[in-house]
């Protein structure tokens, strides 16, 4: 189960983020500036924070299994697309189409891991899924930059956008939406299963207006969005960055690319298992790395010129940006009872994914005719605030805690007893 749904978010975080190795290529060709650069680099997100927005209910009501079969189609056919469009409308076009249909995916990929997965195995299982953000750079990089350079950036969508439909296919017959569905398993695997993935999250009613109507999902959320507001920034500009430090061609770029990723690979390992072994405990395993993040994009601004400073600074800034997605979900959505776990994740991931879109114009705004640098060193800041904020998150959490024991200890009145 892990296994394949770390393929799914592979093939979807490959299509997510090609465009970024093929951003100098496609500037060049198309006579784009930074800013307009920036804009397409942020399409993606505006069709993908739309469908987030309906994701929930969409999965809930179609189910997990097949809201990703659905999914797959989609932006796999988008991705293939975006290499047979020719100028900067068209491109905007499917990349929002390509955002449309991947907004169903980790909606539904936290689905499986709330009924497949016990509480204290889900840091592990969510960090092996999102290992998927880290590898799909350190594979993407080194192929797009090897496609484009002996082909175009147009056959690298090409190519890139057929295997997702292919693993569709495999979904369709191998994934169950439940445990109880699933007649490979034994009665000894079934049973703790149910048995275990309780963890003492209750269904209650009313799911999306709870959700919507939480103070501490939105202060979730708002964390959320400036993390990925720095990471989307980061990610989508790197290849950028590293083209104007190492001053080579796309080939050399894209194996450049690959360094920061593989230590972003092992961080995010590192961080899913030391969290699960401090269940509860989660905010330092999310705070620490962001704030890392933050330093090190602040001090990349003030070695300009060094590419071996650079390289170093920049994988520092991407695993303190990767490590934290590991115990992210087990921590955002602790204590979140099973039937709303749909609804939450999708409202987060919603109004988090807004910084897909601010993240890479932000960017692209401030780089203007200057170096990336200059877009970095603002993202650096804003992760900072990030980290802070996950801490009042942890505050707000316990004085609920805090209350719902006290409402839980009060003794009934006598007139309430009677009724």
């Amino acid at each position: 189960m892990g296994g394949l749904l770390l393929i799914s978010y592979l093939v979807a975080y490959i299509d997510r983020t090609n465009m970024s190795i093929a951003a100098p290529a496609m500037s060049k060709e198309l006579g784009l500036d930074a800013s307009q650069m920036g804009v397409l680099l942020s399409a993606f997100f505006w069709g993908y924070v739309v469908s987030l927005a309906f994701a929930g209910l969409v999965v809930t009501r179609l189910g997990a299994k097949r809201s990703m079969v659905i999914a797959l189609i989609v932006f796999g056919l988008a991705s293939a697309a975006t290499g047979m469009t020719h100028d900067f409308t068209q491109l905007i076009i499917v990349r929002v189409l390509l955002g449309l249909g991947e907004g169903l995916v980790f909606p539904a990929i936290t689905i499986f891991l709330v009924k497949w997965f016990p509480s204290w195995e889900r840091g592990r299982a969510s960090g092996l899924s999102l290992l998927a953000i880290p590898i799909s750079a350190i594979i993407m990089a080194p192929l797009g930059g090897w496609l484009i350079g002996n082909w175009d950036y147009r056959a690298m969508f090409i190519v890139q956008g057929l295997p997702p439909v292919i693993i569709a296919v495999i979904v369709f017959f191998l994934i169950k939406d439940d445990p109880t569905k699933d007649k490979r398993l034994s009665d000894a695997e079934r049973t703790f299963i149910l048995e275990n993935r309780a963890s003492g999250e209750k269904e209650q009613g009313g799911a999306w207006r709870d959700v919507y109507l939480n103070p501490r999902i939105w202060l979730i959320s708002i964390t959320y969005l400036l993390w990925l507001t720095g990471l989307y920034g980061f990610n989508q500009w790197l290849p950028t960055i590293l083209t104007e430090a190492s001053k080579e061609g796309i080939q050399a770029v894209g194996w450049l690319t690959t360094i920061p990723f593989v230590f972003a690979a092992a961080g995010m390992y590192f961080a899913s298992r030391q969290s699960d072994k401090h269940d509860g405990r989660r905010t330092p395993f999310i705070a620490i790395p962001i704030a890392l993040a933050g330093v090190a994009l602040l001090a990349q601004h003030f070695v300009p010129g060094n590419l071996f400073l650079d390289i170093v600074f920049l994988s520092i800034a991407c695993i303190g940006l990767h490590s934290a997605f590991g115990p992210w979900w087990p921590w955002a959505l602790e204590g979140v009872p099973r039937n709303q776990t749909g609804f939450a994740s999708s409202f987060i991931l919603s109004v988090g994914n807004f910084g897909g879109i601010i993240g890479p114009i932000l960017v692209g705004l401030l780089t203007g005719g200057g170096a990336v640098s200059q877009g970095f060193y603002t993202l650096g800041y804003v992760l900072l605030a990030s980290a802070a904020l996950s801490a009042v998150v942890v505050r707000a959490r316990r004085k609920h805690l805090a209350r719902t024991a006290a409402a839980e200890k009060t003794p009934e009145s006598p007139a309430t007893a009677a009724n």
